[in-house]
This record gives C-alpha cells, structure tokens and sequence, in this order.
C-alpha cells in the first residue's frame, strides 16, 4: 500500500505545470513529469505475483474467473459491456470442470452485476475505489470481488488461501515477494493493488501538449480540448491534470440493465455500504442519493460503454447527453449537479469535443 502512496505523491508534485488545460512554457517534446513508477517497496517480486494472481481463473467457484476476466487488457482493462458478467456455469459439463462447483440455483446462467466494469488504467489515482466509493484504494479493494456472489463467488478462507498454499510455484512467488509463510489474504490483496497500480497511461497527445509539443494534438482535438475547458464546461468535473475532480454527482444518467428491468433505482454514494469502516457502515443519505465517482478520462477510446451502469454506449452519445444538459435526475431527491445545462454545441463543436476525448486522451495501450 505504500507504494501506492508513493505513486500519488509523484502525482500530486506532477500537477503544479498544467493546472489550467495549457501548454506549459517549455518546448519540451516529451510527456510532462508523468506519475512514478511503483516506488522501491512495491519490488519486481511483487508486482509479478500481483499479476499472477490477478489472471488466475482458479480463484473463483466455479473456477474460469479471474480479475482479467472483467478488466481485459485486450477491451481496455474493462470488459466491453454495458455491465459486469461475473461467476457463470454455463460449461460445467464440459471436460475440465468440476460439477461440484456449480453455483447453487444459477446452474447454466450467467450473472450479471448493476454496473459497468470500470478501467483498471489510472486507477492508482482514486483513494476510494467502485462507482460508489465503498471501498479503500486498490489494495483495500482487492479484498472484495473475490467474494462477491455475482463476481467470483469465492472464500478468502475456504478456498482461495487453501489453494494457493497448495500450489509449490505461488508458494514460491509469495516467498519471493513478502518472505518464508507470507500466503496471507493481506499480502495477496497488497500484490494484486501493487500491480492494478503499474496500468497507467499518462503519454497521450494532451500530455505531450501540456509538456510543450504544440504539435502533439491536430488541430480538431485542440478545439475540442478548448471546449473541454471552455463553452462545454466539462472541466468543471474533470480538471486538468488528472481529468477528475475525485468527487461524486447526479448528472442524469439513465437507469439500465437489470435495474431498469426491475424499475429500480441505484441511489449509489447515497445508500453505499462503506467497506473502510470496521464493521460496514451502510449509509443512506438522501443529500448523495444518484451520485457517482467522477472517472478519470484517458484511454476512453477502448473503455466504453460509458457511465456507472455502461448506459450510454458511444463518446458521441456521451456528447450529446451532456449537450441536452444531462438526463431527469431519478434520485427523488433533487441531487442532481446544478452545474448542467443545455450547451448548444453546433455539430462541429462536438465532433472536435469527441475527437479531443477520444483521440486526444488516448495513450499507448498496455497489454
């Protein structure tokens, strides 16, 4: 977990140059100071193990899931669904699987989750992880989907660590990060966390623009970026350097998946179980009902759909939802964010808005 401190103080120095969606004075082709690698404690050990397990499909019950299996580096470090598919038992009778398995009553069904699988890329940056905040950083995280009956359906205590001290090569690979009997839920969540940290993308042409390199953006996504800050007002919610305010609001979103099937609400940070207190606090705080974590927005090319519950399916859709000035806030609570309004965005302005978020934002991919 210190490490990951470490990355966000890198981070935080990093801001000071670009606060304001500008070039800096430098001519500097390079990117701007980008965030640090993992710093000395998170060691290559560490990180490989956090990557073992962080693709390892034996973890889940039945077996097939792994933390990749929703947060594919070939789909964005997302899944490419409007919301999460987790534990399934589709293939149960197929050779290779255990039939003991199956998960009790869901026998040949997939299941599915209320929101959208968000992207692993950056997410170092947010001190509380999931759509609603209920969770610490990357490492406190780590602890949950495992055990989450729509995720992987597992036990920390039952199967997971049973599994692994079974295994001669984690074994080996927790030894050679943490010492001699270190296969302890603690340290496998912290390799996991230290290794979700290392996804980053922070050379995108808006990065190379900030550093000085006026010729890193076309002339479209400068535009764009110019209503990015300006008329669109986007960055009232998504300042610059890190794209994100860290806070949470009702835009509108539209209700989806098997919520909207079920007429139901997701009132989000309002009625979050806060997972970083001992015991779960649950709240309901009709102030917050319908909010949710600002994202970041690099690398949005290959992470959609967009919104917490993946609502909205194109960046153009995106556009168009915040040009009409949002949806109908469905928190029966009067929450949503006073800051939108209908913009009026001409049909060029928001093509060079879709190109700046799309083009402008995207980095080098990490597969």
């Amino acid at each position: 977990m210190k490490s990951i401190l470490v990355l966000l103080v890198g981070v935080t120095a990093w801001t000071a140059s670009c606060a304001d969606g500008h070039a800096s004075s430098s001519a500097s082709g390079s990117s701007p100071g980008s965030p640090p690698a993992p710093a000395a404690d998170a060691t290559q050990a560490t990180i490989d193990l956090g990557r073992l397990l962080f693709f390892e499909e034996r973890l889940s019950v039945p077996r097939g899931m792994a933390c990749a299996t929703c947060h594919d580096p070939a789909r964005g470090w997302s899944d490419d669904r409007p919301q999460g598919k987790g534990v399934q038992d589709h293939t149960l009778d197929s050779a290779g699987h255990d039939d003991h398995l199956a998960v009790a009553g869901n026998r040949f069904k997939t299941i599915l989750t209320d929101r959208n699988t968000p992207s692993i890329y950056n997410s170092f940056l947010f001190p509380n992880q999931f759509w609603d905040k209920r969770a610490g950083d990357l490492v406190h995280q780590a602890n949950f989907p495992t055990e989450g009956f729509n995720e992987m359906n597992s036990s920390w205590e039952d199967h997971i660590l049973p599994f692994l001290a079974s295994d001669p090569g984690y074994v080996a690979a927790f030894e050679a990060a943490y010492g001699p009997g270190a296969i302890t839920q603690a340290n496998a969540v912290d390799a996991i966390g230290v290794y979700e940290a290392t996804i980053t993308a922070f050379d995108t042409p808006f990065d190379q623009y900030l550093a000085g390199d006026l010729t890193a953006m076309t002339q479209e996504q400068i535009d764009g970026k110019d209503l990015f800050f300006g008329k669109a007002g986007c960055f009232n919610c998504h300042p610059t350097p890190m794209l994100t305010d860290f806070s949470q609001h009702n835009t509108g979103v539209p209700n989806a998946g098997q919520l909207a099937l079920a007429g139901e609400i997701d009132f989000g940070f309002g009625k979050r179980l806060d997972l970083t207190q001992d015991p779960p606090v649950q709240h309901d705080d009709k102030q917050d009902y319908a909010k949710f974590k600002t994202p970041q927005l690099r690398m949005l090319k290959v992470t959609g759909p967009y919104m917490h519950n993946g609502a909205i399916a194109t960046l153009e859709d995106v556009v168009d939802f915040y040009d009409a000035g949002g949806g109908p806030d469905l928190s029966g609570e009067a929450t949503k964010s006073g800051l939108l309004a209908p913009l009026n965005l001409t049909q060029s302005e928001k093509q060079a808005l879709v190109a700046f978020l799309r083009d402008g934002l995207f980095g080098s991919e990490i597969q």
